[in-house]
């Protein structure tokens, strides 16, 4: 405690200044030899501020206003106070914000301000979208800041760029601290960026792989008339309204596997013949290619599709009618009685072949023996002859 008239306990007495307000010739920082200092807001002031702020009830940390002659205001902190009596020296964006040039007035007050729960930022350029974590940076970055101001345009260098964003909201109020405090970031859409149309691009993509394809023709297999730069075919085959004779120049179109005359016809090709019969075993077991259970070997006549089947189609059309290879109009139903009186004529003979044959056993030893009278005898010698 000092004598009558003097400072108590660090509060001014009899209407001492209460608060720091002086205006200072400004310089970027650059003046100062701290490129380094670009890449936050903080400012340097001289030690008379300092002195001048130790006599003060100011809040920590240190917060100023900064205003120019044109009207222009941002606020900022303060690194240190090693400036030259009369001068300080700010950041080159800040004064760019300020638009005030090298050398010009710069009014300096102390505020306080609150902790800052939510800034918005939107972004300059389409560049910033290439940063492969844009969250991580600006985290990084913010921390050489000690405020923000809504309207304010910061610069973040990062790889060796300046990424300009601009503040579009800052809450709880125009102005806020953000020295040890937990705020929402949110980004805005970069200026000049577009929107894609993803709609637009999944056509596109399916276009285009549907014009790599190369076209089918109706006998199997990719055409040798069309392709994917074809002009556009109408139902009945016309051309922008002309009908071109179709050239096969003299050239086998079908040569998949098809049906004719209710068989089946191979391909030409040596994938659709299959193995040659030849090779084939004569039996199960035999050395040979085994036969496939599954496929006939030989193809079943269009008489067996007749006979078997009743005739009907299960999409409700009328069948087509049954033709022979010379193409005459086979009746079904007459081909089913013709093929049942067959099978009962070869019943018949083979039963009564088999009623011919009477066989016999004779105990030989313990054992009996099967002997066939007609024709084979079961002993060689004239023990066969009857006597």
């Amino acid at each position: 405690m000092f004598g009558f008239g003097g400072p108590t306990n660090g509060i001014p007495m009899g209407g001492g200044p209460r608060r720091f307000e002086e205006q200072y010739h400004c310089y970027s920082v650059a003046y100062a030899d701290k490129p380094h200092l670009e890449g936050g807001d903080k400012i340097i002031l001289p030690p008379s501020a300092l002195d001048t702020l130790s006599r003060l009830l100011v809040e920590y940390p240190m917060l100023f206003n900064l205003s120019s002659e044109s009207g222009n205001s941002t606020h900022s902190g303060v690194l240190e106070f090693s400036a030259p009596e009369g001068s300080c020296y700010i950041p080159y964006w800040v004064m760019q914000n300020l638009l005030i040039p090298e050398g010009g007035l710069l009014t300096v007050k102390n505020v306080s301000l609150p902790k800052a729960s939510l800034i918005k930022l939107k972004p300059q350029h389409v560049d910033w979208l290439e940063i492969s974590n844009p969250r991580a940076v600006l985290e990084h970055a913010l921390r050489n800041f000690s405020c923000v101001t809504k309207g304010d345009m910061i610069c973040i260098p990062y790889n060796d760029r300046n990424y300009h964003l601009e503040l579009k909201d800052v809450q709880p109020q125009d102005a806020a601290c953000i020295i040890e405090t937990d705020c929402n970031v949110d980004f805005e859409a970069p200026v000049g960026y577009v929107e894609p149309d993803y709609k637009k691009m999944a056509e596109d993509k399916q276009r285009e792989q549907y014009a790599n394809m190369p076209k089918q023709s109706r006998f199997g297999g990719a055409s040798p008339h069309l392709s994917a730069s074809s002009p556009a075919q109408s139902r009945d085959g016309s051309v922008n309204g002309s009908v071109p004779p179709l050239d096969l120049g003299g050239a086998e179109v079908q040569k998949g596997p098809r049906i004719v005359n209710g068989q089946i016809i191979k391909g030409d090709d040596d994938k659709d013949k299959g193995p040659d019969e030849a090779l084939l075993a004569d039996r199960v077991g035999a050395t040979g290619v085994q036969p496939n259970a599954a496929v006939p070997t030989k193809v079943p006549t269009n008489t067996y599709w007749a006979v078997a089947g009743g005739g009907s189609r299960l999409d409700g059309k009328a069948p087509s009618p049954l033709k022979d290879t010379e193409g005459n109009v086979q009746d079904p139903r007459e081909l089913r009685l013709a093929a049942a009186a067959a099978r009962e004529a070869a019943n018949k003979s083979d039963s009564v072949q088999q009623a011919s044959q009477v066989k016999r056993k004779s105990l030989i030893g313990n054992k009996y023996s099967k002997r066939k009278i007609g024709g084979a005898t079961a002993f060689n010698g004239g023990g066969n002859t009857m006597k």
